[in-house]
């Protein structure tokens, strides 16, 4: 009698920790970092060495293009260059160099070297 009751409160201790983590826990978890399955643009080349996060907002501090690599500077994605004050997208940092990844609604479409960049206020 006393393990039936045992394996009851069990059960239900269970259960509620399984309701818990399906239905509740989601809306207070911190959504998690996809920074291996950013999308990138067709033209745009992977980091070789895969991404950091980058929480800080920047603006464009100097003109300067989109590249289509943080490691080729001659791959330009478009010949227009990002005129200084334009707010921009920062999706990541490439790691091991001083570029980050800008992007237009979640999409990654080209690299920008982080020194022409500054801090948007």
């Amino acid at each position: 009698m006393i393990i039936g009751r045992f394996l009851n409160g069990y059960a239900r201790a269970l259960l509620a920790a399984m309701l818990w983590t399906l239905l509740w826990q989601p809306a207070f978890a911190a959504p998690a970092a996809s920074l291996e399955n950013i999308r990138l643009a067709e033209d745009v080349v992977p980091a070789p060495f895969g991404y950091e996060p980058v929480t800080a907002r920047y603006v464009v501090a100097e003109p300067t293009p989109l590249y289509v690599s943080p490691y080729i500077f001659p791959g330009t994605v478009n010949k227009n260059n990002l005129e200084r004050g334009t707010a921009v997208e920062v999706l990541a940092k490439a790691k091991d160099y001083d570029w980050v990844l800008v992007g237009r609604n979640g999409v990654g479409i080209g690299y920008l070297p982080i020194e022409r960049l500054t801090p948007a206020k």
